[in-house]
């Protein structure tokens, strides 16, 4: 049963580190401006460069 227990604490504290870890990986590259922009960054680049018509119907992806 002793044995059970620290397995257990073993496998909860891997999960929270793997976890918290994630976590202030995400939130460091969030403040470094590591990540890459998504589709609405994107289009609003294009839009003030004038390469992109906002009126223009957008095609399906195929």
């Amino acid at each position: 049963m002793r044995r059970f227990g620290a397995i257990l604490a073993f496998v909860i504290g891997a999960v929270v580190g793997l976890v918290g870890g994630a976590a202030l990986l995400a939130y460091a590259y969030q403040v470094a401006g590591l990540y890459p922009p998504d589709d609405a960054t994107i289009k609003f680049i294009a839009q003030e460069r004038g390469w992109f018509e906002a009126n223009a119907e957008e095609t399906p992806a195929s």
